[in-house]
């Protein structure tokens, strides 16, 4: 069921988006700490791949742009082939404000969680997560129409 699909992308970012904020925060505290010991900083070869822990860590932002990306054409691709009743568009209506309700508590976690002051700067690095996420309940709601849009509005074969 496509409507389903909401609230597991919801979910799926929310989570994606706490695991990898906190995933960094600790490694870049982690490898801070190592390369600030003298034993650890004398080789080079050490303090390039620890340097490298934090250039993928980095990274993670983006990869959350790219699950969110693919989960909204994962919905649309999964609309159109989902054959839809008009009967049943009440149902997905009420599973979308169903949808919005969850994520605006995500949204509420997340901004609670990503303000503590135990990550300090860390939401620098997660500009794309932080809007994605602190805007979750209306980028639900536009992804939950266009599922509707698509599932109940594609010509009769």
């Amino acid at each position: 069921m496509s409507a389903r699909d909401i609230v597991i992308t919801a979910v799926i970012l929310f989570s994606l988006g706490l695991g990898f904020f906190i995933i960094h925060s600790i490694m870049s505290t982690t490898v801070d700490s190592m390369i600030s010991v003298g034993e650890i900083n004398e080789s080079e070869d050490v303090v390039t791949a620890l340097e490298g822990i934090d250039k993928i860590t980095a990274k993670f932002d983006y990869l959350i742009l790219g699950v969110f990306i693919a989960l909204i054409l994962g919905i649309i691709i999964t609309s159109w082939f989902i054959a839809g009743n008009p009967i049943y568009v009440f149902i997905y209506f009420i599973v979308i404000i169903m949808a919005v309700v969850i994520s605006a508590i995500l949204a509420n976690v997340w901004e609670e969680v990503s303000q503590a002051s135990v990550f300090g700067t860390t939401i620098t690095q997660f500009a794309i997560t932080n809007n994605i996420l602190m805007h979750l309940p209306i980028y639900i709601a536009v992804i939950g129409f266009i599922g509707v849009i698509v599932m109940f509005a594609k010509p009769r074969e």
